[in-house]
């Protein structure tokens, strides 16, 4: 389920994407997002990174997927294999799980 904060971004994202499309300078993209979203506004490379994604033809709003960590660690069998780890030996430390 999305956060409130990637609902927020998506919001921005596409604003930069049709403002992209209608040959506005990413300058002018950033300062009218600074002056109608104050605090919460993207700072202005990353309206650049992403304006200049849109003009090379990506029009996906999301982020792309990234390497590292998974999102969610959080599964029904991780939940199950801990759950028969400690029921099994209730002396397990935290280290061992």
């Amino acid at each position: 389920m999305a956060s409130k904060d990637d609902y927020f971004n998506l919001k921005w994202r596409a604003y930069i994407e049709f403002r992209t499309i209608l040959k506005i300078q990413p300058v002018q993209i950033f300062s009218e997002l600074q002056e109608t979203l104050c605090v919460d506004c993207p700072s202005r490379s990353t309206v650049e990174r992403w304006a200049v994604r849109f003009s090379s033809g990506d029009a996906d709003v999301t982020d792309l997927p990234r390497s590292g960590r998974p999102v969610s660690a959080t599964t029904s069998e991780n939940i199950a294999l801990i759950e028969s780890m400690v029921m099994e030996d209730k002396c397990i430390t935290v280290n061992q799980l």
